[in-house]
């Protein structure tokens, strides 16, 4: 059996890099929202170190009656201090959140015995503990936006070029 190699892609470039801290308290999410409201960023990547309060965050787990078997499991909640030693993420566009944007974010992070969790982070459940590090890539010609995959049953980031 042959297996497809499928992919779905966009070219484009960087429009502008934005350097940005997380003050303490303040959610990962929210903040990193916050900076790309301020800096009217729609679509982009970014990358994450620092410090945490806690986590809160979701693995995928076997699921019966979806399309794939999988889903993400019940949130966990790891309680701090803990260090972010790697976060990438994704900022696009959302027609169903109600601030029209959707920030995807996955990290691997360790507590203060040095053991390594990692997963999708929530919204609302990350507090800043002393610093959080953050570089924004704007996308340019590229546009991000979260959609419905009707393939796999949920909704998935999705590149497409902008009109040039």
């Amino acid at each position: 059996m042959e297996n497809k190699i499928r992919v779905k892609w966009a070219k484009g470039k960087t429009r502008k890099i934005v350097s940005a801290r997380v003050l303490p308290g303040t959610d990962l999410i929210s903040g990193i929202e916050k900076i790309c409201f301020e800096n009217k960023i729609e679509s982009g990547a970014f990358s994450v170190i620092g410090s945490l309060e806690k986590s809160t965050f979701v693995l995928p787990v076997i699921k019966k009656g979806t399309k794939k078997g999988v889903s993400y499991g019940e949130p966990q909640t790891v309680l701090g201090p803990l260090e972010i030693l790697s976060g990438k993420g994704f900022i696009s566009q959302d027609r169903e959140s109600k601030n029209g944007l959707f920030i995807h974010f996955h990290a691997i992070f360790s507590d203060a015995k040095g053991k390594v969790y990692g997963g999708h982070f929530l919204p609302g459940g990350n507090p800043v503990l002393l610093t959080l590090d953050v570089i924004i890539m704007e996308f340019d010609e590229v546009s991000l936006s979260r959609e419905e995959d009707t393939e796999i049953g949920i909704r998935v980031i999705t590149p497409s070029e902008k009109a040039r």
